[in-house]
């Protein structure tokens, strides 16, 4: 029975302390110091939204280090002041350590931490590249080189989504074990919509509420050419647009011409003044969640004004239409 209990104690043990070293290689610490530095006395870690999660003391070297452990890859900023930051992109099981020059505080001196190091070493030679196609094929060869990097979802914005398509399908295949993360979520999300959202396909549906509160489906305008418009009431090319919006409905509304308008709003009272002021009489809608609305979301919509025209059938004809290109557009569809 001893033999047993000594065996049985000794299989506890060493469970016990196969779990913990597994537990503490699962999760990334990360420590650091800011040199050359005479004002700062404190750093933050913050996540995109810029809500703060730790906050540490700088000791008389300037060193520091955050309790925080870090289970997953995740987005984070390193502040010192408003002006003055670096990033942090962790993975699981590094001990990451950051040198932080207080006189050149945006090129930071990177130990164990392999995507902070990636997106450190080519954002310094991007900024070197002058020539813009030289940009274009240097992040077409970061992705080639680094497929399941995070990071370069920074840099991708630079390549044209239909012209380069393979290079965002690349990347969003690339991450999708980083799917849990919302920021590499949304980049998947938005590049399976990109062949979507091409002419012929059927458009999303969006549903959304107008000023009132009721919930009104882009579905439920099937059987007129429907003009989606992206606008908001702090937009000033959207309110410049609204007026040649104006005219085309009351020009072609009895032909059977919608416009379903998706404010990026966030105020209320301000989406609903825009409307009354720029005599907006068609369908509005809005969830006020300003560039995190659904509507845009679902169509990849980074800039505003931004326009998708339906057909009868709810099928995609064009996008990005505007004044003197959407008026022809309608001219062509109804003969004047």
């Amino acid at each position: 029975m001893k033999i047993k209990l000594k065996k049985t104690l000794v299989n506890i043990i060493l469970i016990t302390v196969t779990a913990t070293i597994t537990s503490n290689a699962q999760k990334a610490t990360l420590k650091g110091q800011v040199i050359n530095n005479t004002k700062y006395t404190k750093i933050e870690l913050q996540d995109l939204s810029y809500k703060t999660l730790e906050t540490q003391k700088l000791d008389k070297k300037g060193k520091f280090k955050f309790n925080t452990e870090f289970d997953k890859f995740n987005f984070y900023i390193l502040v010192l002041d408003k002006q003055n930051f670096t990033v942090f992109f962790p993975e699981p099981g590094e001990q990451a350590e950051i040198i932080i020059n207080a006189d050149n505080i945006r090129n930071p001196e990177i130990k164990n931490s392999e995507q902070t190091k990636i997106y450190y070493e080519y954002s310094k030679k991007f900024s070197e590249i002058k020539n813009n196609k030289d940009k274009i094929e240097f992040i077409k060869k970061m992705i080639d080189d680094n497929p399941s990097s995070p990071v370069c979802i920074f840099f991708i914005d630079n390549l044209n989504p239909k012209t380069d398509y393979e290079y965002f399908k690349k990347l969003a295949d690339g991450l999708k074990k980083y799917k849990y993360n919302p920021i590499v979520n949304e980049f998947i999300t938005k590049t399976e919509n990109i062949k979507k959202l091409e002419p012929g396909k059927e458009a999303p549906d969006i549903a959304l509420p107008d000023p009132d509160g009721n919930i009104i489906k882009l579905s439920s305008l099937r059987g007129k050419y429907v003009l989606i418009d992206f606008w908001a009431s702090w937009c000033r090319p959207c309110r410049a647009e609204n007026p040649n919006n104006v005219k085309l409905y009351q020009k072609y509304r009895d032909k059977g011409f919608e416009i379903y308008g998706v404010s990026l709003d966030k105020d209320k009272n301000s989406w609903i003044k825009a409307i009354e002021n720029d005599k907006l009489t068609w369908t509005q809608v809005s969830d006020l969640k300003f560039w995190q609305s659904e509507g845009a979301k679902i169509y990849n919509v980074k800039a505003i004004p931004h326009t998708v025209l339906l057909d009868k059938e709810g099928k995609i004809i064009a996008t990005g239409l505007r004044g003197h290109n959407l008026s022809q557009k309608l001219k062509e569809i109804f003969g004047y």
